[in-house]
């Protein structure tokens, strides 16, 4: 049996939520959030705890926070085709003065009735997983959140064919949004990944599929066909290198206010937008709401893993993560601040 570790890396930004409201949907209503327009700086977010001096491990305390809310159980996704748990036993560094956490969460399948066999015996059953049981794998996690800035790091381990990644950042999304502050997620690759993936990747052209048409104005009934028809914008000419674009991050956000700067009419919460680029020498295209797809995924060596259990090696993967964790830090033009 082989299992191959990878990483998932993602940027977050906070936003104050100044608002609640129900909204209707295809699905039913929803949840909205009106936000401030900034981004806030993580150290308002660590204000609105309460420490009782100012050398607290406020990293410790913000963990514990997130982790209380599992309660020493599992929390299962939207579908209760996966869940997660987070426990403090499981804590395995917290460094206030380098704004890092890290540790081991449990996480894994569930939803479904499932039957146990011995692998040379197809005939006898030898248990049941029921459909709430949940068969469970531990996973690394790293969480960056510098006080001194409005972007932080959040980093997953999984394996090529099993993932907990979106479950955990849901469930941290979830406790932000319960202490008053939206999270925005992108996808983040290290630039040099994206470099050896996307070797000479341009992205060459934009179409803005438009939504927003004039109702109330009358039609000539020959042209009635104008109602359905589609109308877009499109931006030509340009070159722009896709290991530049995609290493930033906010890249998604950049990308829609570079767009309004030069349509107007752009409306992003409605509009299509599809990017066309070429990537060695071979053209494709994707929309602005799947951008990350175009991203390489992490994978990581064997030297991480346990060749007996296929479990990581924390500690060495904890390093690892630490040395790219500098990297990134660079390659966002992370300074520290001093705080005020």
């Amino acid at each position: 049996m082989a299992y191959t570790l990878k990483l998932d890396i993602y940027y977050f930004t906070l936003n104050k939520i100044i608002k609640r409201y129900e909204r209707n949907t295809k699905v039913g209503k929803r949840i909205g959030y009106k936000t401030e327009k900034k981004d806030s700086q993580f150290n308002d977010f660590i204000n609105s705890f309460v420490l009782k001096k100012e050398d607290d491990e406020f990293m410790k305390f913000f963990l514990e926070d997130f982790i209380s809310g599992f309660n020493a159980s599992f929390k299962s996704n939207k579908n209760d085709t996966q869940a997660m748990s987070i426990t403090t036993d499981l804590i395995r560094n917290f460094n206030s003065k380098k704004y890092i956490i890290w540790g081991v969460f449990k996480g894994g399948q569930m939803g479904i009735n499932r039957e146990i066999y011995q692998s040379n015996d197809a005939k006898n059953i030898k248990d049941t997983i029921q459909e709430n049981d949940v068969t469970s794998l531990r996973y690394f996690y790293k969480v960056w959140l510098p006080r001194d800035s409005s972007v932080g790091i959040l980093i997953i381990q999984g394996y090529t064919s099993l993932s907990c990644s979106v479950l955990f950042k849901e469930q941290l999304g979830d406790y932000f949004i319960s202490k008053g502050y939206k999270p925005n997620w992108g996808k983040f690759v290290p630039k040099e990944y994206i470099g050896e993936y996307l070797k000479n990747g341009y992205l060459n052209e934009l179409q803005i599929i438009h939504s927003k048409k004039d109702e109330n104005t009358p039609l000539d009934p020959i042209f009635k066909p104008f109602q359905s028809a589609t109308r877009k914008s499109v931006l030509s000419k340009f070159q722009i290198a896709l290991s530049d674009i995609l290493s930033v991050p906010n890249y998604k956000k950049i990308l829609k206010e570079s767009i309004l700067a030069i349509d107007t009419e752009y409306d992003e919460s409605h509009d299509c937008v599809k990017l066309f680029y070429t990537s060695n020498g071979k053209s494709a295209h994707t929309t602005l709401a799947d951008i990350e797809n175009i991203l390489p995924a992490i994978t990581l060596d064997d030297k991480f893993k346990d060749n007996d259990t296929q479990l990581p090696k924390w500690e060495e993967l904890n390093k690892f993560t630490n040395d790219m964790l500098e990297n990134i830090k660079k390659q966002i033009g992370y300074t520290p601040k001093q705080l005020k």
